[in-house]
């Protein structure tokens, strides 16, 4: 918005709108809790982006005994690995929704981190992006997670490992993320 350079008291004539640019006089068009609500959405959907990623890449999806550890890329028996020379249709899919949500995750913070700089891309609000982003990647991890769930659990004695918990953890935060921002999101007609 234009600010006019004027030597009259905002007192005086309290009706006329203040410019952003003043610095005693705080944005208008932005409520004072929405760059704390951005901090904890970048701090939320980075989070959740690492356990995506951590538990994608490690191999410890499904643990036997203490020798026997399996991941989705690997399967690794008395610390001597070897990669997946064909795997199941369920890992395929599993694979799959991970990478859509990694992209989703990518795209939610990439937007997010733009938010701080600028609130739209065109007529598009990066905010409204980042939680569509987010929510979006929470989807698809759970999809991801909930195939896998289903078809191991067919499998007698098996043990889920801690990079299976890390990626149903990062479900929840990209859903909290994408909320957050929902909430932060403004209306453009304010």
């Amino acid at each position: 918005r234009p600010c006019l350079s004027v030597t009259i008291s905002p007192l005086a004539l309290p009706h006329l709108p203040r410019c952003s640019s003043d610095p005693g006089y705080p944005d208008p068009e932005i409520p004072p809790a929405m760059p704390l609500l951005r901090i904890l959405s970048t701090v939320l959907v980075l989070l959740s982006l690492l356990l995506l990623l951590i538990a994608l890449g490690s191999d410890y999806w499904v643990v036997g005994d203490s020798s026997v550890h399996i991941g989705l890329w690997k399967s690794c028996v008395n610390k001597l690995c070897a990669q997946f020379s064909s795997a199941p249709d369920y890992y395929d899919a599993t694979r799959a929704f991970l990478f859509l949500a990694m992209i989703a995750g990518f795209l939610s913070s990439f937007a997010l981190i733009a938010s701080f700089f600028r609130s739209h891309l065109g007529p598009v609000s990066l905010t409204l992006v980042s939680a569509v982003g987010s929510f979006s990647a929470g989807l698809c991890a759970m999809i991801a997670l909930a195939v896998y769930t289903g078809e191991v659990n067919k499998i007698a004695n098996i043990t889920f490992g801690w990079s299976f918990g890390l990626g149903w953890a990062s479900f929840p935060l990209f859903l909290i993320t994408g909320a957050v921002m929902m909430f932060a999101q403004k209306s453009p007609s304010s």
